[in-house]
């Protein structure tokens, strides 16, 4: 497998150039590829592995196993969740009092 790109190399890249989002493709000399893709907020990250994950099925056809989320994304996602478990666990279900 083709050594990962670090998230870190992309972030300081990306900030030194004054970008918000970036995508990074690879390819050693064996022909294995990495892609690498970061972004300042949570939208941004979001957007540059959305993009990312097109470049890996479309373009470099890899299988869909090999698609993700950041883990910020993956993070903000799971608080999401919890926090609407906990809202409907604070509304009074059909026919109870208020």
């Amino acid at each position: 497998m083709a050594k990962k790109i670090p998230i870190k190399a992309a972030r300081e890249f990306a900030r030194k150039h004054k970008f918000t989002k970036i995508i990074i493709i690879a390819e050693d000399d064996a022909k294995l590829q990495n892609v690498c893709t970061w972004g300042e907020t949570v939208e941004d990250a979001d957007y540059a592995a959305q993009a990312g994950n097109y470049l890996k099925t479309k373009v470099l056809q890899w299988p869909e196993k090999f698609i993700d989320e950041p883990n910020r994304v993956k993070k903000l996602r799971a608080k999401i969740d919890s926090l609407r478990n906990e809202i409907k666990k604070l509304k009074p279900s059909d026919g109870e009092s208020k």
